[in-house]
């Protein structure tokens, strides 16, 4: 998998929100002396495949096999793929980088779950991920705030996005009495420009280039905006989940760095 167990929690920034219930969907479960019944499975095949599943786990829970319904075979679930109903999201959008769905475990039998690559598209998913890219914009915004007075951040962006329009709202918005300081109203591709502009502000968030500072920002930038809207989809093929988490990782290193707080931890090289 992408990360290890430990650094699943090190990367955790919100373990009260999101857990693997909520990212989850109800299973269509095969009891396993159904399998040789070649009747009650065509049934059983085309109800699944009428919901839309890829995957039936199979009954009872011990012997740890799932039916695909693409190939028609049975095989392992291995004991990585299986997390517990109160684990944060996190976990199960980790497992899915390298398996095709996580087994959510329940005290209650009946309220077993999975998650799969489509579930990430969810709201439900979305609104627990858009924590992550938010803070990554509320912190950088803040550590550009301690940089740069009023005068001198107008001056910045100028050079920086000449084209940009944050300014523009920044002043519509001072008009009508609203006293903000204009990186408020600065997109993360905005942030970007100004970080990639100034050698301290580079340092502080780890940055060893602008190469590797425009690579983190645009990674982030992206699965920000498929989080933030509704009619996206997050992930689109398999190899979508371990950009994601790449994001991810973006965010809470450069969140943590410029914040100042959190785990030791450097911007991946």
């Amino acid at each position: 998998m992408y990360w290890s167990e430990e650094e699943v929690e090190e990367y955790t920034r919100y373990p009260s929100e999101g857990s693997a219930s909520d990212l989850g969907s109800p299973i269509y479960f095969v009891a396993q002396n159904e399998l040789d019944q070649n009747e009650i499975m065509a049934d059983i095949v085309k109800d699944i495949e009428d919901k839309g599943y890829d995957y039936a786990p199979i009954r009872p829970y011990k012997s740890r096999e799932f039916y695909e319904v693409e190939t028609g075979e049975v095989y392992s679930i291995d004991e990585e793929q299986y997390v517990n109903y109160n684990d944060i999201m996190l976990y199960c959008i980790n497992i899915l980088t390298e398996y095709p769905f996580a087994v959510v475990r329940h005290p209650d039998p009946d309220s077993w779950m999975v998650v799969t690559h489509a579930d990430i598209n969810t709201r439900a998913a979305k609104e627990y991920l858009f924590s992550y890219y938010a803070e990554t914009a509320k912190t950088v915004s803040e550590l550009i705030k301690e940089k740069y007075g009023l005068d001198e951040i107008q001056m910045v962006y100028q050079d920086v996005r000449s084209r940009g329009r944050a300014l523009d709202r920044w002043q519509n918005a001072v008009n009508e009495n609203v006293d903000l300081h204009p990186v408020e109203f600065m997109a993360i591709a905005d942030l970007k420009e100004i970080v990639r502009d100034n050698e301290d502000l580079m340092e502080k968030l780890g940055f060893p280039s602008k190469t590797r500072c425009k690579i983190a920002f645009d990674t982030v930038e992206k699965y920000r905006n498929k989080v933030m809207h509704g009619n996206r989809s997050v992930i689109s093929s398999e190899e979508d989940v371990e950009n994601l988490v790449k994001s991810l990782e973006f965010a809470c290193e450069i969140a943590v760095n410029a914040g100042g707080v959190g785990p030791d931890s450097d911007i991946p090289r």
